[in-house]
């Protein structure tokens, strides 16, 4: 009897649970036509889109179109700080160099307070627009502004940028995590690079699970930030403006990442036309769940 019961729980959990080819052929391939993944992979190209819809977005200071123009750009950084460089055709994080405070004229510090020159900017520009980052040949950078964290976030982690990533099929949202930066992530978000995935009830805007590493945990293992129960602030409008960043581009299913700024709200980072499954295991249940129960 026991062994007939876990093969059927076996059987409903295999229906419930998305792998990678189920995500592609049921859901990426089934509501986002290959011409529109350029809006997604091009985070430029996608920044357009939404600006253009009223999506609110961060500032974009200066883009980088080639190595002729890395003077140019470095001449408009030269009495900024707190920006945020980025490759437009990059991913999961890679190639984003944060910049904070002024050191000098030809220098500026890193989050962790190490020192960063003029030097390193250009030769991160131009590895940028080389596409050491991207799986084009070339690529562009952009500088924008940098977020100044909403306070709740700051305490789950004060040396780094959290995110929520909410799901989207039909521009409805289906699932929500949030992302919490680590020593181990070097300071970023994403999961498979150390970072916390934290599930998200979408009706209260709690946090109710906590992953990291595939293990369940319920404090930040560096910080000691308590992960459950945390109510993610502005919930409701991150909702609208997931619902407006999806309506505001011609793909069915999206990944939508959310920043909320301490002044400006939920401002929308990137969108992303194939996302991930790992946030299947931060909420410990299937998507297909998500989806019966969302949009049915």
């Amino acid at each position: 009897m026991r062994q007939r019961w876990n093969r059927l729980r076996a059987r409903l959990a295999a229906r419930e649970l998305f792998g990678i080819n189920r995500r592609n052929v049921e859901l990426v391939y089934a509501h986002n036509r290959r011409r529109h993944y350029p809006i997604a992979d091009d985070k430029l190209l996608g920044k357009r889109h939404l600006s253009a819809a009223g999506v609110p977005v961060p500032a974009t200071l200066a883009v980088c179109e080639g190595l002729f123009a890395i003077p140019a750009v470095l001449a408009q950084l030269t009495d900024r700080e707190h920006f945020v460089i980025k490759p437009a055709n990059g991913s999961g994080g890679d190639g984003i160099l944060v910049v904070g405070e002024r050191a000098d004229g030809h220098q500026w510090r890193r989050p962790n307070g190490a020192p960063i020159h003029a030097t390193e900017l250009q030769r991160h520009l131009a590895n940028i627009v080389y596409g050491a980052f991207s799986r084009k040949l070339d690529d562009r950078a952009f500088v924008e502004d940098r977020i100044e964290p909403h306070p709740v976030f700051r305490e789950l982690w004060r040396d780094g940028l959290c995110d929520v990533r909410i799901l989207t099929l039909r521009g409805a949202p289906i699932m929500a995590m949030t992302r919490v930066p680590t020593k181990m992530s070097g300071g970023r978000a994403n999961l498979h690079q150390g970072g916390i995935g934290l599930a998200v009830d979408l009706d209260t805007g709690h946090t109710v699970r906590a992953m990291h590493r595939q293990r369940i945990i319920s404090r930040h293992p560096e910080s000691g930030a308590a992960l459950l129960g945390v109510p993610m602030p502005a919930w409701s409008r991150t909702l609208e403006v997931a619902r407006r960043a999806a309506a505001a581009v011609p793909l069915g299913y999206l990944g939508v990442d959310i920043v909320v700024d301490v002044d400006r709200g939920p401002l929308v980072l990137e969108i992303n036309a194939r996302p991930g499954l790992e946030i299947q295991n931060v909420h410990g249940h299937g998507l297909g769940a998500a989806i019966a129960r969302r949009m049915t």
